[in-house]
């Protein structure tokens, strides 16, 4: 007889070994503070966030005066978020949605969570999304971008787990279809992939070929890892959506914007943006900006005190 050792797959063990360290993670995510304060009113129905894991943006929110639920299938995740007084519950994201009521939550986000569904129920949890958001609420979903090869022919499927990518066009047509208004699809993280490559003057010997060739691997090499995207629930407010462009202008990376907003864009002073620019990189929103929303933060208390 033969003994044999029989190991059980543990999710929390994969993220600790592959996601990062809590600080990184909490970095990353740091950049998407600026669009929560695009959705008001001062007391705001809580933000949920699917498929919390360990709690990193749910630390994020309380620390900013943000009330905040999150929901896992892992038991050793809320453990781990209870356990710094994070409001987490175990449950199963179908089952949650299924039965939860209509229009409880400001803001709704799930974090490298779509992949994980299956193809013919991600339509299904758009749905139940935009359900259970109030008017004008947001929706933030972020995943891996196929269209960088070396995620979409690699690094998606070191994860067991994952399903099948999801390619931005097809994320943004499921939104329209669920009923959000104007998604904004926002490419990220492309300074983690390499430095741009510049393009050859155009009077110089092979530059056509080169550019080509230049253009080809900026857009499939070194394209951005990952991207989000980010939606309202209508009646949309054009001002929010606009604002929420300018804050993700502040991130590392381009956008792909409805025919429908060019315009409004173009003639809006505060944006300087346009379907497919290039943006500059940055870790982080600027410390103006940071500055300015702590002040909105602390504003919204004292007014909230002096109503109570």
């Amino acid at each position: 007889m033969t003994n044999t050792l029989q190991h059980t797959f543990s999710y929390s063990a994969f993220e600790n070994y592959f996601r990062g360290n809590r600080e990184e993670i909490k970095q990353r995510l740091s950049v998407y503070l600026p669009l929560v304060s695009l959705v008001p009113p001062l007391r705001m129905p809580p933000v949920l966030d699917i498929g919390c894991g360990r709690g990193e943006w749910l630390e994020l929110l309380e620390e900013n005066y943000i009330n905040s639920i999150g929901i896992d299938s892992h038991q050793e995740f809320i453990e781990y978020c209870r356990e710094r007084d994070l409001a987490a519950e175990e449950a199963d994201l179908f089952d949650f949605l299924s039965v939860e009521r209509e229009q409880r939550f400001s803001i709704i986000t799930g974090f490298h969570l779509i992949e994980h569904i299956a193809p013919e129920k991600q339509l299904w949890f758009l749905d139940s999304i935009f359900r259970l958001l109030t008017p004008g609420g947001m929706v933030i979903l972020e995943t891996p971008n196929p269209e960088n090869v070396t995620v979409g022919s690699c690094n998606f499927y070191i994860d067991p787990t994952h399903r099948r990518p999801v390619p931005p066009q097809l994320m943004h047509f499921l939104a329209i279809q669920a009923g959000f208004a104007s998604p904004l699809i926002a490419r990220l993280n492309r300074h983690t992939v390499g430095a741009p490559l510049k393009l050859m003057a155009e009077d110089e010997a092979c530059s056509a070929l080169y550019n080509q060739l230049v253009h080809i691997i900026s857009s499939r090499v070194l394209q951005a890892p990952d991207y989000a995207l980010i939606a309202f629930k209508p009646p949309s407010p054009e001002r929010a959506m606009l604002q929420a462009a300018a804050a993700l202008n502040r991130l590392n990376d381009s956008f792909v914007l409805p025919p429908d907003t060019s315009g409004a864009l173009k003639e809006n002073p505060m944006n300087t943006i346009t379907s497919g620019v290039r943006i500059d990189s940055l870790n982080a929103y600027p410390e103006a900006l940071r500055k300015t929303y702590h002040k909105l933060i602390k504003s919204r208390i004292e007014a909230g005190n002096e109503t109570s």
